[in-house]
């Protein structure tokens, strides 16, 4: 029975090293075409299905990538397979003039881009999308690990619909939690998440802002809807009405 026991956990160990396959690290330096070559061989840079925007000349596509085989796998930073992006960069292409443009040569962990693409979309109605690109992107090594993964802060970006103008709308260094279009206008409603215990963690104890932002002189103009003075006037209120004894 000990023995089956034995058996069952190395199993297990071994299932659970194959799960996280770490990557493999490489030297970026000195390497030869050849090299590169034969480590990009080993993924799949997969064009996801198009995003074709109504009435419109553009249509995009989301590149993620795959890796051929989980156990050769590759990076300078020593990922773990489930640390790569969703998507990575996204692929703009004008069926009109026939241009391709990629949104940025920076490296950015992209895991949602909301468009007024359709009636099942839930920003359909919103006023906003009809000629912008809403976009959740990680782009900040926030605790300093040298690897660019969902301990990382998420941000909130908007562009054009042909993916010009990329701007940040969150605060650097909040962790983006919800945001909002308002309908029927061109303001965003969003919440953060702000790392006021200077741990690097983004967690449930840390405190939570709310924002609206509005594009005001071709910049997008963020204030804070609580503020600390009106906060404490809150928290002091509950005390009162709560906590006080009669």
């Amino acid at each position: 029975m000990k023995e089956i026991i034995c058996i069952i956990l190395i199993i297990g160990l071994f299932s659970c090293k194959e799960r996280k396959s770490q990557i493999e690290n490489i030297e970026t330096e000195n390497l030869t075409q050849k090299k590169i070559d034969s480590i990009l061989n080993k993924f799949e840079f997969k064009y996801e299905n198009p995003i074709v925007l109504d009435s419109t000349n553009q249509i995009l596509f989301p590149i993620s990538t795959k890796l051929l085989k989980r156990k050769e796998t590759y990076s300078k930073d020593g990922y773990y397979e489930y640390d790569l992006p969703r998507y990575w960069n996204i692929l703009f292409f004008n069926r009109n003039t026939g241009k391709t443009k990629l949104l940025t040569n920076k490296r950015f962990r992209i895991s949602e881009i909301n468009t007024k693409k359709d009636k099942n979309n839930t920003y359909y109605q919103q006023k906003l999308l009809e000629d912008k690109i809403i976009y959740k992107i990680n782009d900040i090594d926030y605790n300093k690990d040298n690897k660019l993964n969902s301990k990382d802060p998420e941000f909130l970006f908007i562009s054009e619909i042909d993916g010009s103008n990329l701007q940040r709308i969150s605060p650097l260094n909040e962790d983006l939690i919800y945001y909002e279009v308002i309908e029927e206008t061109d303001e965003l409603l969003f919440q953060t998440r702000r790392d006021t215990n200077k741990d690097f963690i983004f967690s449930e104890s840390d405190e939570s802002i709310w924002y609206k932002s509005k594009m005001i002189a071709n910049e997008w103009v963020k204030t804070e809807i609580i503020d600390s003075i009106n906060k404490a006037k809150i928290e002091k209120l509950y005390f009162n009405q709560w906590l006080r004894k009669e």
